[in-house]
């Protein structure tokens, strides 16, 4: 049988037992049906949690943590999206996908020919991330900024060592190749909405390229 796996919050979560939001109970005792003495396993981004099911002096659902254990990362290499902010429908598949395929974090940004300019990073994207974790069997939840402009991007520490541009550009090196000579424990790749970056956006990643040593564009 499949390993059903549930995330939750910190909120919900007090000295050895899970209090499940209305969300989780919902989904717990009408899609899945779990009753009183059903073991699952919980994860809250970073722990993972082994649960039996009771029923509380109400009556009600809740779970009683029998391990906790920290997780290791998912992957040896973190790998890190940053991507044009595009319509709704198609973000959401950026970060499911991105997900189930091990991206450590997000950065939404806010380009020149971006088609969406949100301000903040919508809850349904994080709700979306958590889904996807579940389903693919990861255990520590990737972190989606908040949409930025490219030039607050290129200044943010947590980019890594290894910046590449996916350039919509024949003369552009092969990623395999750049990441043959660049070898790296962090990987940031940047691609840019329909029509890719414009030639004042492509200087000004370029001028950070060289002030940093960084890898070509890809």
């Amino acid at each position: 049988m499949r390993e059903r796996r549930i995330f939750v919050t910190q909120d919900e979560i007090f000295d050895g037992t899970i209090i499940f939001s209305p969300a989780n109970l919902h989904y717990l005792k009408n899609v899945l049906h779990f009753r009183s003495g059903d073991q699952l396993t919980m994860f809250d981004g970073k722990r993972r949690y082994e649960v039996v099911l009771e029923q509380d002096q109400e009556g009600e659902l809740i779970g009683k943590i029998c391990t906790a254990s920290e997780e290791n990362p998912d992957f040896p290499v973190k790998v890190r999206l940053a991507f044009g902010c595009v319509r709704p429908g198609p973000t959401e598949e950026i970060i499911r996908h991105g997900t189930e395929l091990g991206v450590e974090s997000f950065f939404p940004l806010i380009l020149e020919r971006s088609t969406r300019r949100p301000e903040t990073a919508r809850a349904r994207w994080g709700k979306i991330a958590a889904s996807a974790c579940a389903q693919s069997g990861r255990i520590i939840m990737p972190k989606v900024h908040d949409p930025m402009k490219l030039e607050a991007f290129l200044e943010v520490e947590d980019v890594g060592s290894c910046l590449i541009y996916l350039a919509p550009d024949q003369t552009a090196l092969p990623l395999g190749m750049i990441l043959d000579v660049h070898a790296s424990d962090c990987v940031t790749l940047l691609v840019g909405p329909e029509g890719g970056l414009t030639e004042q956006e492509e200087s000004l990643l370029a001028k950070k390229l060289r002030q940093r040593r960084l890898p070509p564009q890809a």
